[in-house]
């Protein structure tokens, strides 16, 4: 008597943990599932007898020093942010000198400097552990809470990049190359994003940059951090974006990423020597800055504040590098019809490489973005529908058989 009551129970119990397991499995069926069909269009480089300079009204003196990706303390520290509080990532970054420092938590907004002018949300959207496919919200009004974290074909990377636009003023894929979250032949086809962190210690963009530039996509590179242990200095300060803007509004803040009046930092050695605070206090301070970007006619005229660059180069279609330039205060490239685009690559010492915007091609003088995704919806619908009657059916058969255990 007692033995069989024993067994009913154990089975009870397992027909419940089946029926859990299975409704948790079709939760998740569902959410990949419910993701669109698209179609992508073939996509093609840029084009035309117009070149778009980022920097033409670019003014020498308001440089100001972004870093849009940081993690706090936040979930009990479960998310490697253990040391991170809001004050010492204050205390850290206002010592080297950043106009603005963004904290970005997994999947939560921090409020924290909220009341100050320069504020601008932002989070890291993503779950995945595996496959880090994450994504950078800046200026970001809630969070998208949806997210696929066991794997992601193309049609939900483009998905997730359209649904988070529509919440944030910019979607920036996150170290892109870490955990191959985004694949390098990704970027030939995702569209509708403006901004990518090409410069992460976790991970840099350099290939994915080019491939998106070599499509046609007008995408603007960003450097960060990626702090999760504010008092590990090795964490600290190994990318910045410079943005040129009058003020820290954040409007005008958006404007410059948007057009491109922005590069990227990266402080090579600061991750391969130590270095303490002070000595990075100093790096950073006296940084030399871009000076002029000039278009002439078809010649791209590049300087610094420095005195002399030590290497500059000239990248275009596929990531080919055209000219390089050694030992120079005045760097020159003279554009090629045949030339897509051209980024500016500087050396300045060793030490600290500034990675320019593009110089982008197009038929008219106003630039027009392309889309490459569109939703099939025929298709989309269809495979809802089977993969919905799937789900149902799998569902009813765990059902059935936990009643039959009975």
């Amino acid at each position: 008597m007692f033995k069989s009551v024993k067994n009913k129970f154990f089975r009870g119990v397992l027909s419940a943990l089946v029926i859990l397991l299975g409704l948790c499995l079709g939760f998740f069926l569902l959410v990949y599932l419910t993701v669109p069909a698209y179609k992508f269009k073939e996509p093609r480089p840029f084009s035309g007898e117009y070149l778009y300079n980022p920097y033409q009204d670019m003014n020498p003196d308001q440089w100001k020093k972004y870093h849009f990706h940081c993690h706090s303390h936040k979930y009990f520290g479960l998310t490697n942010g253990r040391k991170s509080k809001e004050t010492a990532i204050d205390s850290v970054y206002q010592a080297l000198g950043y106009d603005h420092y963004g904290i970005s938590d997994y999947m939560h907004i921090n409020p924290h400097g909220a009341e100050k002018e320069g504020f601008i949300p932002g989070y890291e959207h993503g779950y995945g552990f595996i496959r880090k496919t994450h994504q950078i919200c800046i200026g970001a009004e809630k969070v998208w809470r949806i997210d696929y974290p066991f794997m992601q074909n193309l049609n939900m990377k483009q998905h997730t990049i359209n649904k988070l636009g529509e919440q944030s003023r910019f979607v920036m894929p996150a170290h892109a190359s870490f955990t191959k979250g985004y694949k390098v032949s990704d970027m030939k086809w995702l569209s509708n994003y403006r901004l990518l962190e090409i410069m992460n210690p976790y991970g840099n963009a350099l290939e994915h940059w080019d491939m998106a530039l070599s499509n046609g996509h007008r995408v603007y590179g960003l450097g960060d951090d990626d702090t999760h242990d504010i008092t590990n200095i090795r964490e600290v300060c190994h990318n910045m974006t410079m943005v040129n803007t009058p003020d820290l509004v954040p409007e005008h803040v958006y404007e410059a990423l948007e057009i491109g009046n922005s590069y990227t930092v990266e402080f090579v050695n600061f991750f391969c020597f130590p270095m303490s605070l002070e000595e990075k206090i100093h790096e950073v301070r006296d940084l030399a800055y871009l000076t002029k970007a000039q278009l002439v006619s078809d010649t791209l005229f590049i300087e610094t504040s420095a005195e002399r660059m030590r290497e500059v180069s000239f990248i275009g279609q596929n990531g080919k590098v055209l000219k390089t330039q050694e030992d120079v205060h005045t760097a020159f490239y003279v554009i090629q019809p045949e030339d897509s685009y051209v980024r500016t690559q500087i050396d300045l010492n060793l030490r600290d490489v500034l990675y320019l915007n593009p110089v982008t091609r197009h038929p008219s003088p106003t630039v027009v973005d392309r889309r490459l995704d569109e939703v099939n919806w025929a298709q989309t619908v269809l495979y809802w529908v089977v993969y919905a009657v799937a789900v149902l059916a799998f569902i009813w058969y765990l059902i059935k058989k936990a009643k039959d255990a009975n």
